[in-house]
This record gives structure tokens, C-alpha cells and sequence, in this order.
């Protein structure tokens, strides 16, 4: 799976890893990721919240059970002020 944000349709970030197969065929699919996620071979490290704040999309690129590639796309507009409402 491919996770990647964009703005405006250009690419900001992402990153890519293998899920359990038996997780997904088993209906059970749950993605836990830090607030910070450390890029290997590198000294960079991407703050989850922060891209999804300058984000209006997330893309999430898969392979479907039946192998074919798919690709979902969620909007991110206004999730900051979405979110902070939860607050106020």
C-alpha cells in the first residue's frame, strides 16, 4: 500500500508498505502509524499531523484481492478547521 499526500494535486509526501495479507483477508484492516514517522536512510522525519494539515488529499494506492491496482482518493479540505471544532 501507497499512502501519498497532495496539495493541489502535486505531490508533498508519502510513503509505502507491505500489509499483512491474512489481516486483509480476513476482513481486518487497521492502520496504525505515529505522529511521527522516521524515514530510513535518512535523517528526515515526516509529522503526520502537520501534512495532513497542509494536505487537501490523501491517495491511497493498493492491490486488491483479486490483484488489480486500485487507487482511493479521500479530501482532506478543511480538516484543520474540522478538527479544532472538536475542540472549541
Amino acid at each position: 500500500m501507497t499512502i501519498r499526500f497532495q496539495k493541489r494535486g502535486c505531490h508533498m509526501a508519502g510513503f509505502s508498505y507491505r500489509l499483512n495479507p491474512k489481516c486483509v483477508e480476513d476482513g481486518y484492516l487497521a492502520i496504525v502509524l505515529p505522529n511521527i514517522v522516521d524515514i530510513p536512510n535518512s535523517h528526515c522525519s515526516l509529522n503526520l499531523f502537520e501534512t495532513h494539515i497542509k494536505s487537501d488529499t490523501v491517495v491511497f494506492d493498493y492491490t486488491s484481492l483479486e490483484g488489480i491496482q486500485k487507487e482511493f482518493r479521500f479530501p482532506l479540505t478543511g480538516f484543520n478547521e474540522k478538527y479544532l471544532e472538536q475542540f472549541i
